[in-house]
C-alpha cells in the first residue's frame, strides 16, 4: 500500500472509541518488567513497531517474552543476563533505543546498539555523558554523540550526576528507570527540562511497580537506594496522542467523538489537547469518575496562540486543524521537534503550503494562517505522526492523499482501520502518488 486517498465524512458523526494502550507507557512497562523479579503481564499493551523493538531486544538478552492478543508477558531479570556479545538494532524507536542504552550498561557482555539510518541523526550524547558519570564505558562507533555505540560496562555506581534537560526527557527517564538496580541516584538538570509530562509518566510507572522518585520541580530527581520493582499485572491506559487525531476529526467535521477509558486526570500531557480544541471553539466534556473525554465540533474554529512544550507530539495535529480555523494560530515550544523522525517544523510547513495554507516557521515555532485548505498529495517523510496528522484533513475536504501510509505501524498499526470504523472511506493504492490534487 503506497498511498491512500481519503474521502470526507458525508455528515457529522457521534461515536465512542476505545483505543489501544499508550505507547510510552507500554515501552516503560516492558523495560521495568525486565528489571522485576518474576512474571509480569502488561495488559492493554500497544502492539506496534516501537514496542516490538523493546520486546525483541529483551528476547535477544535471554529474557522470556511472550504475547497475546493485547498483552505482553515479561519474565526474567537483567541481572541474570549471561555474559556474551549482543548486537541489537532499535530501528527508528527513540523511546526503546534510549532506554536500552541505559539498560545495557548494567548487563554483562559486550553490547552493540545500532539503529536505522534515520535515527543516526537523533542525538544520544547527553544520555551517554550522564551514564559515563555513573561509570559506564560507552564507545561511539561512527559519529560522536550518536548511535551506533558499543557498551562494555556491566555495572554502574550511584551518586549525583548532571544531565542536560532540553533535548529529550527520554534521557532522564532512562537513568531513572535503572536506578533501583544501581543504588542511590540523584540527577541534577542543567538548563530547561523538556517534555515534563513524559517524566511524570516515568515516575508514575515506576511508582506502580513499587519504586518512588522524588521530583524537585523538574530541577532534581532523587531515587533512594534499597528499592526494588514488584508487579504481577500492569494495565496500560489508552494513548492520548492517538486520541488527538479523533478529537481533531470531531473539531473539523462538527462531530462528537468520545474517547473511553481515558481519565482527564491522566499525567499524559496530551490529554490537554482536548482543552486546546476547546480554546478554538469546540465543546469539551470530561468525566473523571467514568474516565472519558469528549470533543464536539462547532461551526467556526478560531486561531489561538499556544505553547506546546509539554505536548510536542500533537503539535502537527494542531497545525493541520489550525489550517481550517479563522485567523492565525501560533504554536511555540517546538525546538526539539527538529530532531524527531523528521523535522516536524519544516515538514508540516511544506505540506500545508501544498494545501494552500501560508505557514511561517521559526526555530521553535509554527504559525498557521487559517484559510480554506484544499486537497493535496501529502508526503510523510517516513514519519508516522505526519501521516496521521494530515489524514484528519481528509475527513473534512476531498482530494487528500497520504503517501507511504504504512509508516503508522510505528505507533498506531490499525489507524486506517479505526478511521474506516468512523465512516471515513479509505481508497488504497499500490502506486505512490506524485501529482498534487486540488
Amino acid at each position: 500500500m503506497k498511498s491512500v486517498k481519503i474521502l470526507p465524512l458525508e455528515h457529522p458523526i457521534d461515536r465512542e472509541i476505545t483505543l489501544h494502550g499508550c505507547l510510552s507507557y507500554t515501552i516503560r512497562a516492558m523495560a521495568i518488567a525486565a528489571m522485576t523479579a518474576g512474571k509480569v503481564k502488561i495488559a492493554n499493551a500497544l502492539k506496534s513497531d516501537d514496542s516490538y523493538v523493546m520486546f525483541n531486544a529483551l528476547k535477544k538478552l535471554g529474557i522470556l517474552c511472550e504475547e497475546g492478543h493485547d498483552f505482553f508477558v515479561i519474565e526474567g531479570n537483567l541481572q541474570n543476563v549471561k555474559e556474551a556479545t549482543y548486537e541489537i538494532n532499535i530501528g527508528l524507536s527513540g523511546r526503546s533505543g534510549r532506554m536500552l542504552i541505559a539498560m545495557l550498561c548494567i548487563v554483562p557482555g559486550t553490547k552493540i546498539l545500532t539503529c536505522g539510518e534515520g535515527f543516526k541523526k537523533r542525538p544520544v550524547g547527553d544520555l551517554v555523558d550522564g551514564l559515563r558519570q555513573m561509570g559506564a564505558r560507552i564507545e561511539y562507533l561512527e559519529k560522536e554523540g550518536y548511535l551506533p555505540v558499543k557498551i562494555i560496562s556491566s555495572k554502574l555506581h550511584g551518586g549525583k550526576i548532571k544531565l542536560r534537560g532540553e533535548i529529550s526527557s527520554q534521557f532522564v527517564s532512562a537513568i531513572l528507570m535503572i536506578a533501583p538496580l544501581v543504588g542511590e541516584v540523584k540527577i541534577e538538570i542543567v538548563g530547561e527540562q523538556a517534555s515534563k509530562p513524559f517524566i511524570d509518566m516515568t515516575i508514575e510507572a515506576m511508582s506502580a511497580f513499587g519504586v518512588s522518585v522524588k521530583n524537585n520541580n523538574y530541577r532534581e530527581y532523587f531515587v533512594a537506594s534499597g528499592q526494588s520493582y514488584a508487579m504481577d499485572i500492569y494495565h496500560v491506559e489508552p494513548d492520548a496522542i492517538s486520541a488527538s487525531y479523533f478529537w481533531s476529526i470531531a473539531a473539523l467535521t462538527k462531530s462528537r467523538i468520545k474517547i473511553l477509558h481515558l481519565s482527564p486526570k491522566s499525567v499524559q500531557g496530551d490529554v490537554k489537547f482536548a482543552d486546546i480544541l476547546g480554546q478554538m471553539g469546540c465543546v469539551v466534556r470530561k468525566n473523571a469518575e467514568e474516565q472519558w473525554i469528549e470533543v464536539e465540533g462547532t461551526d467556526i474554529l478560531r486561531g489561538i496562540s499556544v505553547d506546546m512544550r509539554d505536548m510536542p507530539d500533537t503539535a502537527g495535529t494542531l497545525a493541520v486543524t489550525a489550517a481550517f480555523a479563522q485567523g492565525r494560530t501560533e504554536i511555540t515550544g517546538l525546538g526539539n521537534l527538529k530532531v524527531k523522525e523528521t523535522d516536524r517544523i519544516e515538514a508540516p510547513k511544506k505540506e500545508l503550503e501544498k494545501m494552500g495554507i501560508h505557514t511561517e516557521s521559526g526555530d521553535d515555532s509554527l504559525t498557521i494562517n487559517g484559510c480554506r485548505p484544499h486537497g493535496a498529495v501529502i508526503d510523510t517523510y517516513g514519519d508516522h505522526r505526519m501521516a496521521m496528522a494530515f489524514a484528519i484533513a481528509g475527513a473534512r475536504i476531498p482530494g487528500v492523499v497520504i503517501n507511504d501510509p504504512g509508516v503508522v505501524s510505528k505507533s498506531f498499526p490499525d489507524f486506517w482501520k479505526k478511521l474506516e470504523e468512523l465512516g471515513v472511506v479509505i481508497a488504497r493504492s499500490e502506486e505512490r502518488t506524485t501529482r498534487q490534487s486540488g
